[in-house]
């Protein structure tokens, strides 16, 4: 297969990866080529970690973030790390996606950080887990109340799905200070936002400690950690996708699983991407300004 410059050994293409919905290898490469474009304006030059689903979402996965030895030698990609390093993939071009979709790569994480700043981020994010059984509408008010509190705070306040029933809501911060400043910024924001918000939010990992309450995740913004690429597939039934909205689109959204591999695409060729200029937002942190 040619993609670009590069040609490729494409392998077991009708390989279903979703039995439920007949969605197959071919099917998974080719929506990886035509969001192409988009999805690489907001991975390019950040190191991945891969989910991989060989024998489809039923069969055994594993999460990857060594670059194999046989991988291409035009496949980008950095060593991080201190005792340990990792040789972590970049996907520069179409040809990387479509390589890591033939590996059955259905999901791509993202480090915060990009080329040439590994160790400074350029967003700070606030992972809103729910329970089970919270309905999504809860996710929305306190995703929507989240937005308020960190433009009080000076901030511009992007959100996605997370292809399954959270919310990511991303600030856009210069890549200025290293992880650990970044995150106590985040913190400093998620507890007073906690306070203001204890009866349906909390910032306790254990999920025997939450009570049934949302989750503000503000550790994945600790270093080496990632989130799911915005637009990237999820291995789960339907093949939802996470999916960057507006917030007034949010505000309508009542199942996010809207979103998957065979209708993303269509909403980005007629409204375009939600996060487009996501860059220009960025702002100093505000534990930073003077």
């Amino acid at each position: 297969m040619q993609v670009g410059k590069r040609k490729l050994e494409i392998s077991n293409l009708e390989k279903v990866l979703f039995p439920e919905d007949q969605i197959v290898k071919a099917e998974l490469i080719e929506y990886y080529l035509k969001i192409a474009p988009t999805i690489l304006f907001h991975i390019k030059g950040r190191p991945l970690s891969l989910v991989r689903y060989p024998d489809g979402i039923y069969g055994e996965k594993f999460f990857q973030k060594n670059r194999p030895d046989w991988a291409p030698e035009w496949i980008e990609h950095v060593s991080l790390g201190e005792e340990e390093t990792t040789d972590y993939i970049i996907a520069t071009e179409e040809a990387s996606l479509v390589w890591l979709a033939n590996l059955a790569c259905i999901e791509l994480h993202q480090m915060h950080c990009r080329k040439p700043h590994f160790d400074k981020p350029d967003y700070m994010v606030f992972d809103l887990d729910p329970p089970e059984g919270c309905a999504f509408e809860h996710v929305v008010e306190v995703a929507l109340a989240l937005r308020e509190h960190v433009e009080n705070y000076g901030y511009h306040a992007f959100v996605k799905t997370t292809g399954r029933k959270g919310l990511h809501v991303l600030l856009p911060v210069e890549p200025n200070w290293d992880f650990h400043t970044v995150f106590e910024a985040a913190q400093d924001m998620a507890k007073a936002f906690e306070k203001k918000h204890a009866k349906s939010t909390t910032l306790q990992i254990r999920k025997e400690s939450r009570q049934g309450k949302i989750l503000l995740d503000i550790y994945r913004n600790r270093q080496y950690q990632s989130i799911v690429s915005p637009y990237s597939v999820r291995g789960e039934r339907g093949a939802p996708v996470s999916m960057p909205l507006p917030w007034e689109a949010l505000e309508k959204l009542k199942e996010p699983a809207r979103w998957n591999i065979r209708t993303t695409v269509e909403q980005i060729l007629s409204e375009g991407d939600a996060w487009e200029g996501l860059g220009a937002y960025a702002v100093p942190l505000h534990t930073e300004r003077k």
